[in-house]
């Protein structure tokens, strides 16, 4: 998700920092949103793995094996365990990230930060693959990076795992030859996802060094705008993956298949129909890519006052804009999550051929991403969220206390909005629990005997995560009275 940067007032002298990186105002209310995102949703994802897919790798595939172990492959404990704690070991890091971030954005505004050394300051400009990005834009990328490193090391862990069957990654080096019929090479299918693995994160380690480096910004500087950076990326990874795929069909079809030690494959129709397909998608993404280089930013741009701001035909209030867009980022984030989830480790819906299923799959799915980006987009643009986020914080003083932090106005509101948002996810995984438990105790066997145990303890996270939303909504909600 690209964050749009905006620019710091200059009447605000104190400096706020997270991991090193200066924030201006807007920065901080944004990661404020995503942290609190992190810490009231990640215990809900833990659970599930812990209570569900963990306990089944205790209580019946590990006295299984331990009964007869010679019938079993000598890694059979390593597939059963190692998806789960990967993932537990993951959602613990990014919740303990979350909730350092939270707290230390929930201290008082009067930091001590204003004399520390070694602070990566906002007016820089960063070099990065030829680009030159701001201080906001390199934020943005190092939290990327990061976050990205860690689902790359968990996709590696998961691809020698036959428990998943499919891996889109695998599926690059599998070439359509019929209805129902396609040809691989064993070296290829293992390979090639070990290789994009690495390309991609020896490139957010080049990403995390990059952005933390840079020198001051100086006004020739033209900065790629966020939509052109966005579009590199995107289109990037787009056209890795297409290469791959042109260069398997290469190494299966053309007389380099002798350096995999085999024969070139005959080829057909449907390799040539995918072949040409892959070519043309690779094409689009190269000139794409080579596009966004020329998007740029204006060096002199006058940041003018907006007109008022709506959303399908909705008048937005400062108020009403802050929550719209705590709530946007929420549901992004969770479908955007959700996607990729059944993408990358199940391969739902097919990823590298266009058809009806895949499209099926997909497009519900991207719809519904884009349309929840659409307002996240629409309100930081042209510096909206710097003026929002003034006009909330200068409204009549407010202040409440959540647990032990007290809460101004404005983080009221993003604490309220977050907590909505999340109160129907949670009732609906409340009504899941509570039909796939019914389904599991209408005909309950040995192996489902745990779940006597997981389904309640599960049922028990989600009403206190519920309860913790209920509480702040009821301690924030005067936030949004009588703003007008």
């Amino acid at each position: 998700m690209a964050v749009k940067e905006l620019y710091e007032t200059k009447t605000n002298n104190s400096r706020i920092t997270l991991y090193r990186f200066e924030l201006n105002p807007t920065q901080k209310i944004l990661f404020l949103i995503l942290s609190l995102i992190g810490v009231l949703l990640l215990p809900f994802m833990l659970a599930g793995d812990i209570f569900i897919n963990l306990f089944q790798a205790i209580f019946v595939s590990l006295p299984a094996y331990l009964a007869n172990p010679e019938y079993y492959h000598e890694d059979y404990l390593f597939y059963n365990f190692s998806p789960f704690i990967t993932n537990i070991i993951i959602y613990s890091i990014f919740f303990c990230l979350s909730f350092y971030t939270l707290k230390k954005l929930l201290k008082t505004t009067d930091n001590k930060n204003t004399q520390k050394k070694n602070i990566i300051h906002q007016d820089r400009t960063v070099n990065w693959l030829g680009f030159k990005i701001s201080h906001g834009q390199s934020l943005f990328l190092f939290i990327v990076s990061l976050t990205s490193m860690l689902f790359i090391v968990q996709n590696y862990i998961y691809s020698y795992t036959p428990v998943f069957m499919f891996d889109v990654l695998e599926s690059l080096s599998i070439i359509p030859m019929g209805p129902n019929q396609a040809t691989y090479n064993g070296l290829l299918l293992t390979n090639i996802p070990i290789a994009i693995n690495v390309i991609f994160f020896t490139l957010c380690l080049y990403s995390i060094v990059a952005s933390r480096r840079g020198k001051p910004r100086l006004i020739e500087d033209k900065i790629v705008k966020n939509k052109g950076l966005t579009l590199f990326i995107i289109f990037f990874i787009i056209f890795l993956l297409s290469f791959i795929r042109v260069l398997s069909h290469a190494l299966l079809f053309t007389d380099l298949a002798y350096t995999l030690g085999s024969t070139p494959r005959v080829t057909n129709s449907y390799q040539a129909n995918d072949l040409f397909l892959t070519i043309v998608v690779l094409t689009i993404s190269l000139i794409l890519m080579i596009s966004s280089y020329f998007i740029r930013e204006n060096s002199h741009e006058v940041i003018r006052k907006n007109k008022k701001l709506s959303w399908l035909k909705i008048e937005l209030t400062p108020h009403r804009a802050l929550i719209l867009l705590s709530i946007a980022i929420l549901y992004t984030l969770f479908f955007t999550i959700f996607y990729l989830t059944n993408i990358f480790l199940l391969g739902v819906g097919g990823f590298t051929s266009l058809t009806y299923a895949s499209l099926v799959f997909h497009g519900p799915f991207v719809g519904i991403i884009i349309f929840c980006y659409y307002p996240i987009g629409k309100i930081s643009k042209d510096h909206r969220l710097l003026e929002i986020v003034e006009n909330v914080k200068n409204y009549k003083k407010y202040e409440t206390n959540w647990f032990k932090f007290k809460l101004n106005r404005l983080y009221s509101v993003i604490f309220l909005s977050v907590s909505c948002g999340l109160i129907p996810l949670y009732i609906f995984q409340l009504m899941i629990m509570n039909l796939s438990a019914q389904s599991t105790f209408s005909q309950p066997t040995p192996f489902d005997s745990y779940q006597l145990l997981s389904y309640p303890l599960i049922t028990v996270v989600i009403i206190a995560i519920l309860s913790i939303n209920i509480y702040t909504i009821k301690k924030t909600i005067h936030s949004i009275k009588f703003q007008e």
